[in-house]
């Protein structure tokens, strides 16, 4: 499962941890971790960890941010079997037992997945269960006069991130709520869930690259440095488009209808 363990969250520290097996021991002795192993023969720098009475599994990993060298703590596990809800508050519950080993060194949680920082207050929340959608997929909105709109994190949960181009300022102000409803119905149904706009218009998901070639390359986002994205842009991602009617075996791709109907949201 190690090549799954797709949602990285970590906490921000004041200081590295030189010694993982001893923070992950202490958890252990508290009730919070069942079991641990050494992960790569050096138990200092990682460990693999079970807990909360299940045999999922999550690496505890002390290393620096390659952004801004901050030392982190990080956990590294699969949320798809509990989906958002029950995936956020599993591994937050993680985050907080190795917070309890770090009295006053944590200074706040750096979730890597979402391209988000949190506070700490937002850790506990999320570990009592009071999750939110905006805790497990983050939406994003870049660019001047056209807008690109797009999601973060939604692919922990083995559903694609979604992306949309071309918004206008009334439109962008709109699309955090229909991504959000598009998402809850993948979250749902999976992959072949049939998905439809808050107004019921059906929709229909497309990979970004294929949306490149039906687009304006200039709006942002569109086929940025190539075919070659930035962090946080590389795993599953998909923008909507109408579902019409199917024309000698294809779907029309409608990209322009989606954005019409932003403005009708809510």
């Amino acid at each position: 499962m190690a090549d799954r363990y797709s949602s990285l969250i970590a906490l921000l520290l004041d200081a590295p941890v030189e010694d993982v097996d001893a923070v992950v021991r202490a958890a252990g002795h508290a009730g919070d971790i069942d079991r641990a192993a050494p992960l790569g023969g050096d138990g200092t720098v990682a460990q693999e960890v079970q807990w909360g009475g299940r045999m999922q599994k999550a690496v505890v990993r002390a290393l620096r941010d390659d952004r801004d060298d901050r030392p982190l703590l990080r956990t590294e596990t699969y949320l798809g079997e509990d989906g958002l809800e029950g995936g956020m508050q599993r591994q937050a519950k993680l985050l907080q037992a190795l917070a309890r080993q770090l009295p006053g060194r944590v200074q706040g949680v750096r979730d890597l997945t979402a391209l988000i920082e949190r506070d700490t207050a937002w850790l506990h929340r999320v570990a009592i269960g009071a999750v939110q959608h905006e805790d497990g997929i983050v939406t994003v909105v870049d660019g001047e006069g056209t807008r690109w709109v797009r999601t973060h994190g939604a692919a922990r949960f083995d559903v694609p991130d979604l992306e949309l181009y071309g918004c206008s300022r009334a439109q962008a102000e709109r699309a955090p709520e229909l991504l959000a409803h598009v998402h809850r119905q993948l979250l749902a149904g999976g992959l072949k869930a049939q998905l439809a706009l808050p107004d019921g218009t059906e929709v229909y998901l497309v990979p970004v690259r294929d949306a490149w070639q039906q687009v304006p390359l200039d709006w942002p986002g569109v086929g940025r440095a190539g075919r070659e994205r930035g962090p946080g842009l590389t795993g599953p991602r998909a923008t909507l488009s109408v579902l019409h009617p199917k024309r000698f075996g294809r779907y029309r791709k409608d990209f322009q209808g989606v954005l019409d109907r932003l403005v009708a949201v809510g």
